[in-house]
C-alpha cells in the first residue's frame, strides 16, 4: 500500500467547535466545501461537491466518538479513492484542541507526486479548518 497523508495542528479552540466542524453540514462549508451533505450518524452517507469536478467525494461515516474522533471510508467517486479512510482524531491540550489528520489506504497505483498534492491540498483544508474553528468565520476552501 502507498503512504499515507498524516498532519497535524494545533487548534485554539475546544475539541466539541473542531468536532462539529467535521461533522456538520454547516461546519464542513465552513472549512472546506459549502457543497456538502453532512449527518451525525454512523452508517450515513456524507456527500462532497467541487467546482469544476463533476465526480462528488463520497463517504460513509464509519466511527463518530464525539469530540474526540472521526472516520469516513471513501466509497471511491474519485479515482484511486475507493477504500481509503479519512480519520480525525481531536484531543484535548492545554484548552485548545490537537488535530491529527490521516488519510489512509493508497493503492501504489499513486505515485508520489499525486499524493504529494493530495497532501499539499489536505494541508491547506486543515489551515482552512483551524482558522475556521479558531475565529467561527465561515472561509471555505472549495467556495
Amino acid at each position: 500500500m502507498g503512504c499515507d497523508v498524516v498532519l497535524a495542528v494545533e487548534v485554539e479552540a475546544d475539541p466539541g467547535t473542531v468536532y462539529e466542524a467535521i461533522t456538520t453540514q454547516k461546519g464542513e462549508a465552513g472549512f472546506w466545501t459549502s457543497d456538502n451533505q453532512t449527518e451525525q450518524m454512523v452508517g450515513s452517507e456524507a456527500s462532497f461537491g467541487f467546482p469544476e469536478t463533476p465526480a462528488r467525494a463520497r463517504m460513509r461515516v464509519d466511527e463518530l466518538e464525539p469530540n474526540q474522533r472521526v472516520k469516513w471510508t471513501s466509497l471511491g467517486d474519485f479515482p484511486g479513492w475507493e477504500g481509503t479512510t479519512l480519520t480525525w482524531e481531536i484531543e484535548p491540550k492545554d484548552g485548545r484542541a490537537h488535530l491529527f489528520f490521516r488519510h489512509a489506504g493508497w493503492s501504489d497505483d499513486y505515485s508520489d507526486h499525486e499524493r504529494g498534492s493530495i497532501t499539499w491540498v489536505w494541508a491547506m483544508v486543515l489551515g482552512r479548518l483551524k482558522a475556521y474553528a479558531e475565529t467561527g468565520e465561515p472561509q471555505p476552501f472549495f467556495g
